[in-house]
């Protein structure tokens, strides 16, 4: 059966409960594993990518939960944020999920999911474009986004639109990241070298 064209638009109060029509499962063959050097104020981390005798599943960990579902409604709400769907054959397909981070003038990618079935055609890429303009028109210096180090697909997805990796928090989702395997990486999508810092000042 040929894949159905999306339609990208705002989100609605009736979207809340259609959430979990998107399947933002991923499985990757490969693993970044992170080595850390040094000590004291002399830390260092590399980076290096390990084929898995079996590829990582993320099975259903990816699915929407009542709070996820809680918080994208209300900040669907509001006027600092953006949140967008996808829809395609009568279902939620994606979802862009943007808010300003006023402090430091900045973007945070909270969600960009796709579903499984529609990746690969160009969705991720329109609905990231699509942030990208609204926060070039709120003057935004760069827009920030976290993967994970078991989310190789996610990784390459990110630089492939011009994203760079600015940092590593290795206790972000518990205290043995690097015990589990799961690091928390950080991207960021320069927006403006000219926009106003959070002082306002240019950056």
């Amino acid at each position: 059966m040929p894949l159905v064209s999306w339609a990208i638009r705002g989100f609605r109060h009736s979207d809340a409960n259609r959430l979990t029509e998107i399947n933002p499962t991923f499985v990757s063959p490969t693993v970044l594993r992170v080595h850390k050097t040094g000590q004291g104020l002399e830390v260092g981390w590399r980076l290096e990518e390990v084929v898995l005798a079996e590829p990582y599943d993320k099975g259903a960990a990816y699915d929407f939960t009542p709070e996820d579902v809680a918080e994208i409604a209300a900040r669907a709400r509001r006027p600092d944020c953006l949140v967008l769907v996808a829809e395609a054959g009568g279902r939620l397909v994606g979802l862009l999920d943007l808010e300003i981070i006023r402090w430091n003038n900045t973007g945070f990618l909270w969600n960009l999911r796709v579903d499984v079935a529609h990746r690969g055609r160009g969705l991720g890429r329109e609905l990231f474009e699509r942030g990208v303009a609204w926060a070039r028109e709120r003057n935004l210096r760069s827009i920030v986004v976290e993967t994970q180090t078991n989310n190789v697909p996610a990784c390459r997805f990110y630089r492939r639109l011009g994203c760079r990796l600015v940092g590593i928090r290795e206790e972000y989702y518990t205290n043995r990241d690097l015990e589990t395997g799961e690091v928390a990486l950080f991207w960021a999508y320069t927006l403006s070298d000219t926009a106003p810092d959070a002082f306002g000042a240019p950056v």
